[in-house]
């Protein structure tokens, strides 16, 4: 998109496997690769598989996917299916969109949950190149409802679509929390609130596109909306360069002379938190010569020990110091890294 909405162009200029593109929301992303998907349909016979996290979310999503008048104008050449008049170039049947080819019709997208790896091996076909992972990014507490391991279940999509073809994935995000469970499997660390730009990783398979695109008042009703939310937590992640999560937590770094309580892998993420009198200070380091205990066994540290449900008294001083205020990050990545551990603990 262009006149201040994204484009994807420079990212899709790097060919990566993997491709991040995240900024504040209201910025087209979705739109751009919805007439991506649209036109590769049109001129390449291409098919998108395209992913959104829970089953309700597919729903929505498909009963409005090409429904929006302006979005058919910028697209150009998608003219709905009528069935009086058997007029159109574009139909739905369920989650699935077909174009006509001529006189037949041919299905060009899928909308799916990310779960279902099962539904993905029944679509496959040579002609899909595509899958999008709209608003990938989301807050930790609903990453925390999804059921079961959500990088693991996009890997078993990502290879059911893959076989012998080349497919190459588009993850679209907003800028919700500070961290993500996908750009941590890849081990990409958090990039500070203010940067903005174009890295590579694992040489050059994926690319991230990081856009601080702040709304601009145009109208009247525009500042209106703005000094409404000025100063508030939900303004500072629409108006400033903040993550939704972030503000929301005692940022200090552990003094001098604080003391190991414990060092976890947890889900995947390093936590170190020391203690220094009442006070609790967590980092996103571990001193790997020391005992690590992990969420599941992962034969990663020389001393690693698996931590269960009967353990969970042994927290019993953090998570007062929880109730009274006294824990304390170092950033808003660790803030977020322990927010999984603190629902194990039931807080």
């Amino acid at each position: 998109m262009t006149n201040g909405y994204f484009h994807a162009s420079k990212i899709l200029s790097y060919n990566a496997l993997f491709s991040f593109i995240i900024s504040n929301r209201n910025y087209g992303k979705t739109w751009g690769f919805k007439k991506r998907a649209w036109v590769r349909a049109k001129k390449k016979h291409k098919k998108t598989i395209w992913i959104r996290r829970f089953k309700k979310e597919v729903k929505e999503c498909s009963a409005t996917f090409f429904a929006s008048k302006d979005l058919i104008q910028f697209i150009g050449t998608l003219v709905p299916y009528n069935p009086e008049t058997k007029k159109g170039n574009c139909k739905q049947i369920g989650n699935t969109f077909y174009i006509k080819h001529g006189k037949r019709w041919e299905w060009f997208l899928k909308i799916m949950t990310l779960s279902d790896a099962n539904a993905m091996r029944s679509a496959d076909d040579v002609a899909v190149d595509t899958i999008i992972f709209d608003e990938f990014t989301t807050t930790p507490e609903r990453y925390r409802r999804y059921r079961g391991n959500e990088v693991g279940d996009f890997c078993d999509m990502f290879f059911s679509a893959k076989r012998e073809h080349q497919v190459y994935c588009y993850f679209l995000g907003n800028n919700e929390s500070v961290s993500s469970p996908y750009l941590t499997y890849f081990g990409i660390k958090p990039l500070p609130m203010t940067w903005e730009g174009l890295r590579t990783y694992r040489k050059g398979s994926i690319a991230l596109q990081k856009i601080n695109n702040k709304p601009k008042a145009k109208t009247e009703y525009d500042d209106k909306v703005k000094n409404a939310f000025m100063g508030t937590a939900y303004g500072d992640y629409i108006y400033k360069d903040t993550y939704r999560t972030g503000g929301k937590f005692n940022g200090r770094k552990p003094p001098k002379g604080a003391i190991t309580f414990v060092q976890l892998n947890w889900q995947g993420v390093e936590i170190s938190i020391k203690v220094d009198g009442t006070n609790y200070y967590c980092t996103g380091t571990v001193d790997k010569t020391q005992p690590v205990w992990c969420s599941q066994n992962l034969h990663k540290y020389a001393n690693e020990k698996l931590l269960v449900k009967s353990q969970k008294r042994l927290f019993t001083s953090f998570v007062n110091a929880l109730s009274d205020n006294r824990v304390y990050y170092d950033n808003a990545a660790t803030f977020e890294a322990v927010l999984p551990f603190r629902q194990w603990l039931g807080c």
